[in-house]
């Protein structure tokens, strides 16, 4: 029969257990319980006997479970009279499923030393790397382009949703496993740009250097675009002719509040805006222009013909956002031309988003549609 320290040992062990599952340990390795934490543990289940000191019974039942093999205790104690140890690690109590390696895909040249590698990479780097071998084996369009642009190309067109929830950011500070850890290596295999879009604030009208512009020409118009990527596309992917006289980045739903520095630009009649089409994204530039007409500064108006193409050319892909029921949809949408909304309202239903990014860099030099967007409506 089980002494009491014995049966005590037991019952907090599990009581261990189940405290570390609640933290969701899955029980194949170990982990980590700090000593208040075993103290409370204890306490639940101990029976207080007179005169009995309860640091002993536990001091007790902790070297028990050690001689187990059950837990180990931390080196250090809490220099009392009758020590602890300032934690312990509970040891494993299940078995470590067997991994089961998915097949390696036939390696690109660009990607053969990740055949090394393919059976010891977590299942998120096998996701990134089948994507861009499958990629690469589709003989692209190696045109450089912003590194968001190739990303929703690749992740959007060879991945899932599941793996993908935003494949416009998959390779956004990721920087895990061979290939990726080699930014170098990642810019010259994918032909990506990387650089730093200027935001729209108070002093936002000017040339900043290295081919990146906020002062873009000498007209009255203002294109803000929602995600840096598109920034850098519209300014390489401009007609000679057209009446902007400044393009800013407006950082999500910074522009909300950024809109407010155009009080001070003067040369600023009408502001042109695009940006992704979800619940955010289509509420932004809603808000923004609520703000514009409430405080007198330049309306803001949708840049329609860059929506129609984003609704012509982009790819619907589960949104991170709530669905929106219909009432609240078309209000969120009531910004946008009247010929986009039917399409929009389905997409915010339907809890879908489309990224901006579909727009890209190559769609942009190869129609002319949008140029429309940089012109003034009186022409």
């Amino acid at each position: 029969m089980p002494t009491r320290t014995e049966r005590l040992a037991e019952e907090l062990h599990d009581v261990l257990a189940a405290h570390a599952k609640g933290g969701k340990w899955c029980g194949t390795k170990r982990t980590r319980i700090d000593l208040p934490a075993v103290r409370a543990a204890f306490a639940g289940i101990y029976g207080e006997v007179p005169g009995e000191d309860v640091n002993l019974v536990l001091s007790a039942c902790l070297a028990h479970l050690g001689q187990l093999g059950r837990l180990t205790a931390f080196r250090k104690d809490n220099r009392e009279k009758i020590p602890l140890p300032l934690g312990i690690h509970l040891e494993p109590i299940a078995e470590r499923q067997p991994v089961t390696v998915p097949p390696a895909p036939l390696w690109h040249p660009d990607l053969c030393e990740v055949a090394d590698v393919w059976a010891t990479a977590k299942p998120k780097q096998r996701a990134r790397y089948r994507a861009i071998n499958s990629w690469l084996m589709s003989n692209p369009d190696l045109t450089h382009v912003p590194l968001r642009e190739r990303a929703l190309e690749i992740f959007a067109g060879f991945g899932s949703e599941a793996d993908f929830p935003v494949p416009e950011k998959a390779l956004d500070g990721y920087e895990s496993g061979p290939f990726f850890s080699d930014r170098k290596w990642v810019d010259d295999v994918l032909r990506v740009e990387r650089f730093v879009a200027p935001l729209l604030s108070d002093r936002p009208l000017r040339e900043i250097g290295d081919g990146y512009y906020q002062r873009i020409g000498t007209g009255n118009l203002l294109l803000v675009v929602e995600n840096s990527a598109t920034y850098w596309s519209v300014v390489h992917a401009r007609p000679p002719r057209h009446d902007l006289g400044h393009i800013a980045w407006g950082l999500g739903n910074s522009f909300t509040a950024s809109v407010r520095s155009l009080a001070a630009q003067k040369e600023i009649a009408e502001v042109r805006y695009f940006g992704d089409l979800d619940v955010s994204g289509v509420d932004i530039p809603r808000r923004a222009a609520a703000t514009a007409e409430e405080e007198g500064l330049p309306p803001v108006v949708p840049a329609v013909e860059l929506y129609s193409d984003l609704l012509a050319v982009g790819r619907a892909w589960e949104g991170k956002e709530i669905a929106a029921d219909e009432d609240h949809a078309r209000q969120l949408v009531s910004w946008l031309a009247p010929r986009h909304q039917d399409a929009a309202v389905s997409l915010l239903c339907d809890g879908r988003r489309i990224a901006q990014e579909w727009v890209g860099f190559r769609h942009l030099t190869r129609t002319d549609k949008w140029h429309a967007d940089l012109r003034r409506t009186d022409e």
